[in-house]
């Protein structure tokens, strides 16, 4: 090699250093940025809106988990539900009354024309007997809302839980025994069995309504 071409050789070896050096201290002044990930996509509105309803719901059920609920009391003597109309509920009630006075029983009788009523108590235990027509009793049997009259093997079957007054007559309704099973139920047979024993059958002819 030449005394020349060394010297070109070194003063491009001193351009290629010194023009790395330059670059070096622009980095150092005006650095890159940090590379960062970019941010996670947002939640779903309705995810949002679930999570936010999921954290305050225990608090809005506490005041329902703690309250006590709200139980009728039953009354204090048992109740008698006559569900028949004016005419039938004196002619029940005469039947009825010698009998419970006669063997000192604390029976209170309820008279209504109304099964709406009837049910309402029913479903909150205030009925602890009723004489009422076959065909609520029949759906009161359907629902299994009756209790047997007897003490029987058989269970609950519909003969063992509705007893009618008297045999059944076309175009007359049939009115009967029924025990809920939520009342009293052996103060009920109990009462049952008195007035099959010792009360006499009972008949009711209804009066026909005066003529106008």
């Amino acid at each position: 090699m030449s005394y020349r071409d060394y010297l070109d050789a070194q003063k491009k070896y001193i351009r290629t250093k010194k023009e790395a050096l330059e670059a070096k201290r622009d980095k150092e002044r005006s650095p890159n940025p940090p590379r960062s990930d970019p941010p996670p996509s947002g939640l779903h509105p309705l995810i949002t809106a679930a999570l936010a309803i999921l954290a305050v719901l225990p608090l809005l059920l506490l005041p329902l988990l703690v309250a006590p609920a709200a139980v009728t009391p039953p009354p204090e003597q048992p109740a008698l539900w006559l569900l028949c109309n004016e005419q039938e509920f004196a002619a029940l009630k005469d039947w009825l009354e010698p009998e419970i006075l006669a063997n000192n029983l604390p029976w209170t009788l309820h008279h209504t024309d109304s099964s709406a009523e009837l049910l309402r108590a029913w479903r909150h235990q205030q009925v602890d007997l009723a004489i009422l027509p076959e065909e609520l009793a029949n759906e009161l049997y359907t629902l299994s809302a009756m209790a047997p009259l007897w003490d029987k093997l058989e269970g609950p079957t519909w003969e063992n839980c509705f007893a009618p007054l008297w045999e059944p007559e076309p175009f007359r309704k049939s009115l009967g025994w029924a025990i809920p099973p939520g009342g009293r139920v052996s103060q009920a047979r109990h009462l049952i069995t008195i007035m099959r024993q010792f009360a006499p059958s009972f008949s009711f002819e209804p009066r026909p309504a005066p003529s106008p």
